[in-house]
Order: C-alpha cells, then sequence, then structure tokens
C-alpha cells in the first residue's frame, strides 16, 4: 500500500488527529510494513483535497491547534478497494539470516553473539506484543478482532523462530571456527575507478 491508503487504513478504524495517525503508523503499523513517516502531513492534506478525508480543526489553549481528520465513504471505498486488489505477500528479508549464511567463515563467538541478540529481539518482541494486547490502540484503547488475530500470529512466527534458534543453534555453532586470525585475513585492492 502507498502512504496515502495506509493512511486511509488507519482512519477506517476512527476519527484521529495526526499525532494519533503518526503514532499508530510508528507503533503498530510499522511493525507489519514498511512505512515512510516523513510525509503524512502533505498526504493527508492531498487525501482531504481529494475529498477522501474531512478534517476538524480544534483550537487547544498554550498548545498549537490540531486537526481531527475522518475517512469519507468515498476514501473508504478507496482503501477498501486496495485492500482488495493489492496483492498480500509475505516477505522475508533479514539481515540476521543473511550473516548467519556464512557462519562457518565466522567465529563461533561472533555466531553466537548474533543468536543471542536475535533472542533477545524476540523477547523485546514479545514484550512489545504484551503492551499492544494489554494496552490497546493508541487511539482507540482496544484492539479490532483482526488486530488481535495479528497479534497471535506474530506472537506464533516469534515464538517458532526463538525455538528453532533454541533446538538448532548448537549445531551451527559446531560449524563456525573458534577464532578467527583477523592479521591473516588479506583486503582485496582497491578498486580502480572506471570512467
Amino acid at each position: 500500500m502507498n502512504t496515502k491508503e495506509l493512511l486511509l487504513s488507519v482512519l477506517i478504524a476512527g476519527p484521529a488527529t495526526g499525532y494519533d495517525i503518526k503514532k499508530i503508523l510508528e507503533q503498530e503499523v510499522s511493525k507489519i510494513v514498511d512505512v515512510t513517516i516523513s510525509n503524512i502531513y502533505p498526504a493527508l492534506n492531498e487525501l482531504a483535497e481529494d475529498g477522501l478525508v474531512t478534517f476538524e480543526r480544534i483550537e487547544q489553549e498554550n498548545r498549537p491547534n490540531k486537526k481531527l481528520y475522518e475517512i469519507t465513504d468515498a476514501g473508504r471505498a478507496v482503501c477498501i478497494e486496495a485492500l482488495m486488489t493489492q496483492d498480500a505477500r509475505q516477505r522475508l528479508r533479514s539481515e540476521f539470516m543473511f550473516m548467519l549464511s556464512f557462519a562457518p567463515y565466522l567465529p563461533r563467538s561472533r555466531v553466537s553473539e548474533l543468536l543471542e541478540q536475535r533472542l533477545a529481539d524476540t523477547a523485546a518482541t514479545d514484550s512489545s506484543l504484551d503492551e499492544l494486547e494489554t494496552e490497546g490502540s493508541p487511539v482507540t484503547g482496544q484492539l479490532s478482532p483482526g488486530q488481535n488475530f495479528c497479534v497471535g500470529l506474530g506472537r506464533a512466527l516469534v515464538d517458532a523462530e526463538r525455538s528453532y534458534i533454541l533446538a538448532h543453534r548448537e549445531a551451527l555453532l559446531r560449524q563456525a571456527p573458534e577464532g578467527i586470525d583477523l592479521n591473516r585475513l588479506t583486503r582485496p585492492k582497491q578498486l580502480s575507478k572506471v570512467g
């Protein structure tokens, strides 16, 4: 989904301020899909110009005024159309897995460090999921049935990853050399510039 469609998908759950939308994108959506947060306000303005959202200005004392955005029927239709027609790809891109593919060339201590860091990351993800279940959405305070499903699926994926690492790390560590003499490694010569 593009930025505008992501914004509509946030607003389909109910009205929200720009700040609330940004929080949802940062704290919830960015954990699931890649999000560009820098252009939220220009995109919201374009959605308003296109009649896909409306907004109400809310004046505040001693604080800047804010806008409360709400999706229109046309915006809801655009959002649903995007959800109905776009591919729902599941991508597996991982620097962690890339680095571990070189385990036979890395010192055992580095492989162990990578595994321990990933286990710590899975624990942090579990904590984030616990917090999300407890606190709910930053705007509504609760999770939709779809969000609950995604939290459960996320937990299952993290648990499976942790279980796999714990079950197979010793075999991987045995494949890594005890140590590497970095002084004996040679660096490739600098490539000359072409052109």
